[in-house]
């Protein structure tokens, strides 16, 4: 991948979330000024009110999961203009907590909120590789530093980033911190979440509750016999699989078999 002359332009694109990826990348990265001041930010909202949409962008920074028609069409046009495009955040990378009505069809929990639906036109929420091609998954709620900056870095130097592909559990180890499914008898979604976060919450003795979404290949549905036999109910270990990812492969078969 070549950069192109000058500063790389980078545009940052909002959809159906709380805007925290946004701000976690302006505000708390320790490497932030050193990162963004060599790029040409040509595009967010959080930044400026000046600036265009319409590209073009060396790299576009997606947020948020897909819920509406209008997003999909918008987000094509974007895909167009960018020479490369990452999802951040857990919305836009497996569909994050938006992604929890994805169990009912659209219809029946637009009729849960809204009395008048003639007004509402809402999809089923889709991360945003449904709709284009990824270059990359900065993973998390909100992202970790480590593969933001990796992203950005990469698209600098002109070579493809390297994400973590591994489990949480290995963080556990690497850090040396204790079991908590094992030691403490914990529901901890560790085995099949993948890794970026630090291992943050087993440091602190609490279980992983998958904020970064299941790692490749994850075996979710061992996982969940295991919860099962230590006597959590079935639509607690639902609930555990679809609190972020629940449009995911391998959370939606965990999912499946327990609401079957």
């Amino acid at each position: 991948m070549k950069r192109t002359t000058g500063k790389p332009r980078l545009g940052f694109f909002k959809y159906s979330c709380c805007a925290g990826c946004e701000f976690q990348t302006i505000f708390f990265q320790k490497a932030v000024v050193e990162t963004l001041e060599s790029f040409d930010i040509t595009y967010c909202r959080m930044v400026t009110s000046t600036g265009t949409p319409e590209g073009p962008f060396d790299v576009a920074l997606i947020e948020g999961t897909i819920t509406e028609a209008w997003q999909a069409d918008e987000l094509k046009k974007i895909r167009q203009r960018s020479r490369l495009l990452f999802a951040i955040g857990s919305c836009a990378v497996n569909g994050g907590i938006p992604a929890i009505k994805s169990a009912s069809t659209e219809h029946e929990v637009e009729k849960r909120v809204y009395t008048d639906l003639s007004s509402i036109h809402s999809i089923r929420p889709r991360a945003i590789e449904t709709y284009v091609s990824v270059d990359g998954y900065i993973k998390g709620c909100p992202p970790g530093e480590r593969d933001l900056h990796e992203a950005l870095t990469s698209v600098l130097m002109g070579r493809r980033p390297v994400f973590l592909e591994y489990s949480v559990c290995i963080e556990c180890k690497l850090e040396g911190h204790i079991c908590v499914l094992v030691a403490h008898n914990e529901p901890c979604m560790g085995p099949v979440t993948n890794a970026g976060c630090g291992a943050l919450c087993p440091a602190s003795q609490r279980a992983c509750y998958s904020c970064w979404g299941p790692m490749r290949q994850a075996n979710a549905l061992a996982l969940a016999k295991k919860f099962e036999a230590m006597g959590i109910s079935p639509d607690d270990i639902v609930r555990k699989f679809t609190q972020f990812g629940a449009d995911t492969i391998q959370y939606r078969k965990v999912a499946e078999h327990y609401e079957a």
